[in-house]
């Protein structure tokens, strides 16, 4: 897997354009705006991309070093400190009354989907590249931030509590249809569960995140 800088795109509509003319030489090809780059399988080289990007446009690539981030080269508690600490402090905040598992969960979305609406253009484009609806809908991605983030409302203010459980669970099962293929096929990608303020590797430990919630909302509708 080599990824490759783009410079020369300035929107989504670009985007669209680099992709289409680097999947011609490499169907694997998936490219994003920010940050501005194509990630690509197949052994191709920067002069042959450049030469099809030359017929589209004023676009260019050069292979980036160092470009994907290999979780066994790096130390795990350090790595993982951002998720263990904000799923930690929304632990400790669920025992402040009520239902721990609601206040959990609420607590759970509205923190998540905060982070997420702090960039949701480059959440959306992270999200596009393992999400199996925002791969084919892209304003799944653009939407999915603030829905989580109501949905999160939606538990601390017992809003139809019956129906909230049936959205995370299934909410969180799409999530983990991605996550699980991704880990499956071994890419090297980030995850964009804290959106793009933490880089955050891909691994079993978003697996577990997903599966996590979509329990708890099982265990609760049970």
């Amino acid at each position: 897997m080599t990824t490759f800088s783009v410079t020369g795109m300035t929107c989504a509509g670009c985007v669209q354009t680099v992709q289409a003319a680097l999947k011609t030489l490499a169907p694997s090809a998936a490219v994003s705006l920010e940050p501005p780059r194509a990630v690509i399988t197949e052994p191709v080289s920067a002069e042959m991309l450049n030469a099809k990007l030359a017929l589209v446009g004023k676009y260019r690539v050069s292979a980036q070093e160092n470009p994907s981030i290999d979780v066994s080269s790096v130390d795990w508690l350090s790595t993982y400190y951002p998720l263990i600490l904000v799923i930690g402090l929304i632990a400790a905040a669920s025992f402040s009354g009520g239902n721990r598992m609601t206040n959990f969960m609420g607590g759970f979305f509205v923190v998540f989907g905060a982070f997420k609406l702090l960039d949701v253009a480059g959440f959306a484009s992270a999200y596009a590249r393992y999400d199996v609806i925002a791969k084919h809908i892209k304003v799944w991605g653009y939407a999915y931030p603030f829905i989580e983030t109501a949905l999160g409302f939606a538990f601390l203010f017992h809003v139809q509590p019956h129906l909230t459980l049936w959205l995370a669970l299934a909410l969180s099962l799409l999530g983990a249809i991605g996550v699980i293929q991704a880990n499956i096929t071994k890419q090297t990608i980030e995850c964009a569960c804290l959106g793009t303020v933490f880089k955050l590797p891909m691994s079993v430990v978003t697996v577990v995140e997903n599966l996590g919630m979509a329990a708890m909302a099982a265990g609760m509708l049970a």
